[in-house]
């Protein structure tokens, strides 16, 4: 190859981004790549895009043979805990009259094939396409990544400039080794591989762990089993997902978070909690702080546990015994012997299994488990063109921050905002740490949580698009409208946190559509405006 073909090739070359994955993180990356007119290939394992919300119904539930390379967790049950208004895609909005304010996965799964559909992004993504290795090139900062089909020895491989991680954390379960565990003379599964209560019914079913998915388990199963019980080592919040006929998240919005401290926030929205529905049961009520983890969001879930549906113990697990589990109870030696036919372990995921990737992307060698070495939770100082994405595990809606991540990582690939150097990102990183250790759990599950919309913020802030109060305000004397500049103000500081309002400025701003969705909301109106039906293509519907 001579010096003017390799110049070509590099050029070539600099425009080519391979995004692995395509649920929701994915497909953002993909839009977000296409829209800055990279060449962008887009490679899915599955045989259709989704991710976690591309259900797979029929698995396996329990017994020797559940399915272990079961990709999605969704059960039959799942409704988002985030609402309509707050999870909607910032230049995507959700039509109020086809979802309801919270809404299950087979509505999701139907919003993601529209959004796909909307901006063209299916030519774009080869699925039953698995990514098999991603290695960085030797003579360049580009990667090489091998990609394989199903029931294929043959494999291809194409150098990229950059590679954009999209698959997500939530599909390698992981289950303790109890002891005891080979004794136990019930059934066994992860929370991962349950689909629906039917299997389950008149059985007594144990179920570890505190988080949604133990928390929604519970609850699907308590009318028809024998008894449900739910052993949590430190409790946890529950929140209901209306608090006097309005979704819970219509109670917070931009000032509070701006202008409260978080103490402050956080005793507030806990004291409504208690006034609304008084002391939690003392078996679930948790040490920690209301926001030092991400809430739990189900109405009933209390009432059942105070009405006995649910039985709530607090402690570990010891062992496992032929007939159940042993729980130790607190400090003082004490342990009960739960009677189970069935355990139902909700202890969470391998978030970082990444078989394709360098071992040190996520983490160094000295870096403890609860924590990452990823500048903004997606850049490693050491591979600055690799980005993991969806990664972040937010207190609120996680697909608009997705979003966010889309387009500052496109953002840095475009050459508009500039990577700080190694060692600038390493001291960032180890800042950022520190400030997670005062605000969260100290839990491997809690390296990746961050509040959304300070997290938003900062990614979006490089390209001009946080709407703060002062660039509201001078839009009410310069919009030309000022009577409509004033509501949008009072919708972004004041209303329901849409993450419309981070498409009003900046680069990539959709302003007219934003505004429209943001007053609709405001006002509280039963369907998309017509204002957003015209910007959207949709017409008179």
């Amino acid at each position: 190859m001579d010096a003017q073909q390799e110049d070509s090739f590099r050029s070539e070359q600099s425009r080519k981004v391979c995004v692995i994955g395509a649920g929701v993180a994915g497909l953002l990356a993909l839009k977000e790549c296409l829209s800055e007119g990279f060449e962008v290939h887009c490679f899915e394992a599955r045989g259709e895009i989704g991710g976690q919300w591309a259900q797979q119904p029929d698995v396996v539930q329990t017994g020797a043979t559940a399915t272990a390379t079961v990709q999605s967790s969704i059960y039959d049950g799942v409704v988002l805990n985030s609402c309509r208004d707050t999870s909607a895609l910032p230049d995507f909005p959700l039509d109020p009259a086809r979802y309801g304010d919270y809404y299950g996965h087979k509505l999701q799964r139907r919003y993601l094939d529209e959004y796909a559909e909307h901006f063209g992004l299916e030519k774009h993504i080869q699925l039953n396409t698995r990514v098999v290795a991603c290695k960085p090139c030797a003579d360049d900062n580009g990667w090489t990544v091998s990609v394989q089909r199903p029931g294929s020895d043959e494999m291809h491989e194409s150098r990229y400039r950059a590679v954009l991680v999209c698959v997500g954390h939530l599909s390698t379960p992981t289950t303790p080794h109890w002891e005891g565990l080979d004794s136990y003379k019930g059934e066994l599964l992860h929370s991962h591989n349950y689909r629906r209560p039917g299997p389950f019914e008149q059985k007594k079913v144990a179920i570890i762990g505190f988080g949604s998915s133990a928390v929604d388990i519970a609850c699907e199963l308590a009318p028809g089993a024998e008894e449900v019980h739910v052993i949590s080592r430190r409790g946890g919040w529950v929140l209901p997902r209306y608090v006097l006929g309005k979704p819970t998240e219509a109670w917070d919005n931009r000032a509070t978070q701006a202008w409260l401290p978080i103490s402050m926030a956080q005793w507030l929205q806990t004291k409504l909690l208690q006034i609304l529905e008084g002391e939690a049961p003392k078996e679930m009520r948790p040490k920690h702080k209301l926001l030092e983890q991400s809430p739990t969001v189900r109405g009933d879930f209390v009432e059942k546990v105070r009405t006995g549906s649910i039985a709530v113990h607090r402690g570990s697990v010891q062992r496992l015994s032929k007939a159940g589990v042993v729980v130790a109870l607190g400090e003082g030696g004490a342990t009960k012997e739960i009677q189970a036919d069935v355990i139902i372990a909700c202890t969470g995921y391998n978030q970082f299994d990444y078989g394709f990737l360098p071992d040190d992307v996520i983490r160094s060698a000295e870096t403890p488990s609860n924590r990452v070495d990823l500048y903004k939770l997606m850049v490693s100082p050491r591979y600055p063109n690799l980005f993991i994405m969806g990664h972040a595990e937010v207190v609120g809606p996680a697909a608009p921050v997705f979003d966010a991540q889309a387009r500052w990582a496109c953002a840095v690939l475009s050459g508009r905002v500039s990577l700080p150097g190694q060692e600038q990102m390493r001291a960032e990183v180890a800042e950022f740490q520190a400030w997670q250790s005062k605000h969260f759990l100290g839990s491997e599950r809690h390296a990746l949580m961050v509040y959304n919309i300070q997290y938003m913020e900062d990614l979006l802030a490089p390209l001009g698009a946080n709407p703060s109060f002062g660039r509201c305000l001078a839009r009410v004397f310069t919009s030309g409208h000022p009577w409509r500049a004033l509501k949008v103000l009072d919708a972004v500081w004041f209303g329901i946190p849409s993450a419309a309002q981070w498409r009003l400025f900046g680069y990539g701003a959709k302003e007219e559509l934003a505004e429209e969705t943001l007053l609709r909301i405001a006002a509280g109106r039963d369907a998309l405006s017509e204002g957003e039906k015209r910007l959207l293509g949709r017409g008179a519907e």
